[in-house]
């Protein structure tokens, strides 16, 4: 039957399928976006706005369809055909709400939207009243359900992508995709009429059928109209739902920036407010972490070599303290360009960022699993950083709550820096007083002057300059340094004091100046000037300090200088007759140290009269000793070199008997090493004679076995030859059945042909039976013919291996008795060897001591000769030390020393005073003293 479509509900249809997939694609977004009491209404009216869209499409699209028959349809199954797709359409909307869509959830919801959408159609097509009979092609029917579902699945993905975009580019991309959807759906359903064929009935009249179709259209754009009016009330309340939802988000946002800007506030005051440095640390991580609700807020020192010392905590109680902790961490010193910046580092997943593995582990050992990072920036310098740690899961970090962190690190920078002032103010206050204190206790007397003003004059002087000088504070303010001299001080002092002040440097002199009492006292008078920031001198201090009492002890160290002076010239011409040998003078005691010296040197110069008067008695005896022992030390050396020539000799002999004895030890050694060789070898041969012996032993034992097993084999087959005996007689008795079958069949004639063939099929089983049965039984005949020979041929080899073993135990008695020979061989060979070796090494410690004793007998002859020489040199030593001592005078009786080098001379001899120098030559030099 021949079918037309109404090209303009045709148009309305697909406009209604794109109008519908749009609207989907609206409430998916507003499902998405609405609280959890308003998200239940909109799943539940957008299902039904939705399935009615889509139904209208579908029902519009069939009213479309004509045919020369009239065509009703019954209003309880048309009505049934929508719940389906409303169905179908909130297991999608409810499924492109969700937070993450799967591949398998999207692949289930596809599956189970296009299967509603496709009985939504064969629903509505089973409503169809016509008089034709409906034939379906399987091909596009199944394309049809496929297209239903690849739409269903394309549309649940892109109502899940792009539910939240609201922007004219996202705009324009929702309303291509719903104009992709749309034809999805038309396709699906003309795809699906197109399966259908219509087979009249009966023939009906074209003018009912016109009026009936010309109906249907009405009806067609009455509800395609409805459709469009609902579908576009649904999309203007989304509209309006979400300009309402937005204008109540903005002003959430706006109320919650206003909160966050007072809570901000009271932070920063509160952070502010603390004055001390580990109040304002202590109190700035308190705050960041009550505000961002974190387990753990700490402040991140940096070190000078880029390690880290976390000097501020606050963290909850059930995670681990790190404040006094120092991390050696490197991975802070490569994003310092990026953190000094004031850029906030945030990582909501450790392990989704890609650290290097030393990072991730420091992190692991300080249960962190997401955290912020901001520097903290004092002067523009990077001091440290201030970390957000959250450790009980991971965290997405909210853009507002970032912006918060990093305001709060500003604050945090302001605050210390601040701190450090207040702190630096303190200490400079601290050491202003401290300077004021140490001025006034100072024991210096201290003023300061003014040169902007005239004359110089003073402006502050402290306690100590009115002890020193006696002016009062009142009386010396005003004045110039001047008031302070008289008519002793010294004019160059004074002018070196001008010069100083009139080309701005510093001068330190000593001068006298006068008290308020007149008397004069010393000073050292030290002045520095003072600069300001342009380097310009705006005052000079002067430190005053009384030397009154050093300049009096210079005065009495100088007169007692000269006394002394004076006294060891006196010394010194006394002492001079010591310096020409005399040692009968004596110097003049006098009081003081002089004297003290002078009596020291009469005693030494006591004691040296008696040394020398000792030296030539014992020089004079020495020479007397060494003459009467010259001539025995001389006999000695020549008995001990002729004993020496002696040893020699004997121990030549000694060398020739030592090599005899090492060659005799050298043919033992190896008399022993063959005899061990062979007796190593005989082991060897006892012990593979051993092994030979269990070989054999072990190959009886298993012959034993071989011929068990062959025996078993017969007997084996013995039974193996009753039950092919048994087989025989069960095939003859087959046979015989089959025989008796056979003639039973022929009585039976025709019906008993079927026996027949079952007889002679058993006849001839029975027949290969019996056949096979002699082949058994001749098999079974050989195998015990072959295995009686087995046997037999085992027992004579079990003969044999009896026969060879008693022969190897035999050779193995024999080897022993070798063996027991080649040890006492072995033994009375290393005896000898010893006793060679014994021998030699005796013989060659002989020697080793002869050739000692030569050694000696060279060395006494050598260190006899050395003696003499000695006690020759001796002699001349003491000859020379009685010419020496000769030049000392130890008596009264003169001794003349003219014409002796030796003797000491005095270049001159006139009387001295302080100042002149004194040249004393003796026999090691001349040397010069200035008195």
């Amino acid at each position: 039957m021949s079918s037309t479509y109404d090209q303009g509900l045709i148009a309305l249809s697909i406009a209604i399928a794109v109008l519908a997939s749009y609207t989907a694609l609206d409430l998916a977004g507003r499902v998405t976006a609405t609280e959890k009491r308003v998200r239940l209404a909109w799943l539940i009216g957008g299902s039904i706005t939705m399935g009615l869209g889509i139904w209208s499409m579908h029902f519009v699209a069939m009213l479309a369809f004509h045919l020369p028959v009239p065509i009703a349809y019954d209003v309880g199954t048309v009505i049934f055909s929508t719940l389906p797709v409303i169905v179908a359409s909130g297991g999608a909307l409810f499924l492109a709400s969700r937070q993450f869509l799967s591949w398998r959830r999207l692949l289930f919801g596809g599956v189970l939207m296009g299967l509603g959408i496709a009985a939504m159609h064969y629903i509505g097509m089973a409503a169809m009243r016509i008089e034709a009979h409906i034939h379906y092609n399987p091909v596009l029917f199944l394309l049809s359900v496929g297209i239903a579902i690849a739409a269903a699945i394309a549309a649940l993905w892109i109502a899940f992508h792009k539910r939240m975009q609201t922007s004219r580019t996202e705009r324009s991309s929702r309303i291509l995709s719903a104009l992709v959807m749309g034809s999805a759906i038309a396709g699906t359903h003309y795809t699906g009429m197109a399966a259908a064929s219509f087979q009249p009935t009966q023939v009906v009249g074209s003018v009912l059928a016109s009026q009936a179709n010309s109906s249907l259209t009405l009806l067609a754009a009455g509800i395609g109209v409805s459709t469009l009016i609902i579908l576009g009330f649904t999309l203007l309340t989304s509209f309006i739902d979400r300009r309402m939802s937005a204008q109540a988000i903005l002003l959430r946002q706006q109320e919650a920036e206003v909160l966050r800007a007072q809570q901000f506030t009271e932070m920063t005051l509160r952070i502010r407010r603390s004055l001390k440095l580990d109040d304002v640390l202590n109190t700035a991580v308190n705050e960041v972490q009550q505000a961002l609700d974190a387990d753990r807020v700490i402040i991140y020192k940096f070190n000078p070599d880029w390690s880290g010392t976390i000097i501020a905590e606050a963290v909850a109680s059930n995670w681990n303290h790190l404040v006094g902790y120092t991390v050696n961490d490197s991975f802070w010193e490569r994003y310092l360009e990026t953190h000094n910046g004031g850029r906030v580092w945030v990582t909501n997943n450790i392990y989704d960022v890609g650290f290097a593995q030393t990072h991730l582990e420091i992190l692991e050992r300080f249960q962190i699993k997401a955290y912020m990072a901001a520097p903290i920036l004092i002067n523009n310098q990077l001091h440290g950083l201030l970390f957000c740690h959250q450790c009980c899961s991971f965290r997405v970090w909210q853009k507002t709550e970032v912006e918060l962190f990093r305001q709060l690190a500003i604050q945090v920078g302001i605050a210390l820096e601040q701190a450090n002032l207040l702190h630096e103010l303190q200490q400079a206050q601290e050491v202003l007083r401290l300077r004021d204190r140490a001025i006034a206790a100072a024991s210096n007397g201290i003023a300061i002057t003014d040169p902007r003003q005239a004359n110089n004059p003073i402006i502050f002087c402290n306690a100590a300059f009115e002890t020193i000088t006696g002016y009062s504070q009142e009386e010396a303010l005003g004045q110039n340094w001047c008031f302070l001299q008289g008519l002793e001080t010294d004019p160059a002092t004074v002018k070196e004091i001008q010069d100083a002040v009139r080309e701005e440097r510093d001068c330190q002199v000593a001068i006298k100046n006068y008290r308020k009492d007149g008397t004069p006292f010393w000073n050292q008078l030290t002045i520095s000037p003072v600069r300001d920031a342009s380097e310009k001198v705006i005052n000079f201090i002067g430190i005053l300090s009384d030397i009154t009492e050093k300049m009096q002890t210079q005065e009495m160290l100088r007169h007692s200088k000269e006394t002394l002076q004076q006294q060891v010239l006196a010394l010194l011409n006394d002492v001079q007759e010591v310096s020409k040998g005399n040692l009968t003078v004596c110097a003049e005691i006098s009081m003081g140290e002089i004297g003290v010296v002078a009596d020291f040197f009469n005693a030494i110069i006591k004691n040296l009269r008696h040394i020398v008067a000792q030296v030539k008695h014992t020089a004079e005896q020495v020479n007397v000793y060494v003459g009467e022992n010259s001539e025995a030390m001389r006999l000695l050396a020549d008995d001990a070199l002729k004993q020496a020539e002696e040893i020699t000799n004997t121990l030549q002999s000694l060398d020739a008997m030592v090599l005899s004895i090492q060659a005799v030890a050298d043919s033992a050694h190896q008399a022993a090493i063959m005899a061990r060789t062979a007796s190593t070898t005989a082991e060897f041969g006892k012990t593979s004679m051993d092994l030979t012996v269990n070989s054999i032993m072990n190959l009886r034992l298993t012959m034993a076995e071989a011929a068990r097993k062959v025996n078993r084999l017969g007997e084996t087959s013995q039974e193996i030859y009753k039950v092919v005996a048994l087989i025989k007689q069960i095939a003859v008795q087959t046979n015989i059945i089959a025989i008796n079958t056979s003639i039973e069949a022929a009585k039976a004639g025709e019906e008993g042909r079927a026996f027949g063939v079952v007889a002679e099929e058993v006849s001839l089983l029975a027949a290969q039976s019996a056949q096979a049965t002699q082949e058994i039984e001749q098999i079974v005949d050989n195998i015990q013919l072959e295995t009686t020979e087995v046997v037999k041929a085992v027992e004579e080899g079990m003969i044999q291996v009896v026969e060879g073993t008693d022969l190897v135990r035999d050779a193995k008695m024999q080897l022993g008795e070798i063996l027991d020979v080649s040890r006492q061989i072995d033994e009375l060979v290393q005896l000898i060897s010893d006793a060679t070796v014994s021998q030699a090494q005796t013989s060659q410690l002989v020697a080793s001591l002869m050739k000692q004793i030569a050694n000696d007998s060279f060395h006494t002859s050598e260190f006899s000769r050395l003696v003499s020489s000695s006690l020759e040199q001796t002699v001349d030593v003491a000859r020379q030390l009685q010419d020496s001592v000769a030049v000392f005078k130890t008596s009264e009786k003169k001794e003349s020393a003219i014409g002796d080098p030796r003797a000491v001379e005095v270049m001159d001899t006139r009387r001295y005073t302080v100042g002149d120098s004194v040249v004393i030559q003796n026999g090691n030099g001349k040397f010069s003293v200035k008195l």
